[in-house]
């Protein structure tokens, strides 16, 4: 059935709809995309392509492949109709956004703003967590409940995801308090200023875990299913260029590579959910 009649036959029904301004299939993707390439492509470049200039190198890809992911997540879920197979995906961006402005704020010095790098990354993160709130109240009020679930995860997925949020979220707050002290611990050299927004992306990990917990469904965590394999092998491409900036003898690295090796057993459920999105329970 195309996109539009299922948006169409959602928002007749009970379901509540995901609105068309939670499913920008432009704004989110190409924002990120683009925020990754200079990360991801040109890392030991980041003093003449990037906001601020990042070291180590492995730093620039680890933040790069993470946009690059997420990227990808905020198109797959522009393409679904339901804000119960969205709103893992749209939750994880009003935690990471707001986060990332706050630590942008707190080092604004560090920024190149006589370039336009620095600009477009102040502009980017001071508009858009106000932006997604609005667009987060709209949704909210649209009428229209859950549709039933599909599928529970498996028992394993669901350690898997607890472990993540019960691990990630604490470190992340601790990580964002003290990134200097914290930092300290984490596999490879950190900044205060990349410290804080490497926490960001921690926290938003964690989120991610924890909602997909809550949801406890296949069907509506296929969108971060179909994400958790490349975000590990982009990461996987990052330690293999500059796995000399890793502190391999610190129980963090092994932790790191676990962390990946867990995302990549997640992705493996992926075919499963999207099986569960044209089952006849489907929305």
């Amino acid at each position: 059935m195309p996109q539009t009649d299922r948006a169409d036959e959602a928002a007749g029904s009970s379901v509540k709809p995901l609105t068309h301004g939670m499913r920008s299939p432009v704004v989110a993707p190409l924002t990120r995309f683009a925020l990754g390439v200079p990360l991801l492509l040109l890392s030991t470049m980041t003093d003449r392509f990037f906001a601020w200039t990042i070291l180590p190198p492995l730093t620039a890809a680890f933040l790069g492949a993470n946009y690059w992911s997420s990227a990808l997540m905020a198109l797959l879920a522009s393409r679904r109709t339901t804000w119960a197979e969205g709103r893992v995906a749209a939750s994880v961006a009003l935690v990471f956004a707001p986060l990332t402005l706050a630590a942008t704020l707190l080092h604004l010095g560090k920024f190149r703003l006589h370039t336009a790098y620095g600009w477009i990354w102040l502009i980017a993160y001071a508009v858009y967590p106000p932006m997604l709130g609005v667009l987060l109240a709209r949704q909210l009020r649209t009428p229209g409940g859950d549709p039933p679930r599909w599928r529970p995860l498996p028992v394993w997925a669901r350690v898997v995801l607890g472990i993540h949020a019960v691990a990630l979220i604490p470190l992340a707050v601790a990580l964002f308090v003290s990134p200097t002290g914290v930092g300290k611990a984490w596999p490879w050299t950190l900044t205060p200023l990349t410290g804080q927004i490497t926490a960001a992306w921690v926290l938003a990990f964690g989120v991610l875990a924890a909602l997909q917990l809550r949801e406890n469904d296949l069907r509506r965590s296929s969108v971060c299913l179909w994400t958790y394999p490349v975000f590990a092998l982009l990461q996987a491409v990052g330690l293999l260029r500059f796995g000399a900036d890793m502190a391999w003898s610190r129980p963090s690295a092994s932790l790191y590579v676990a962390f990946l090796a867990s995302a990549l057993a997640l992705g493996s459920l992926a075919p499963m959910a999207a099986r569960g999105r044209i089952a006849p329970s489907a929305a």
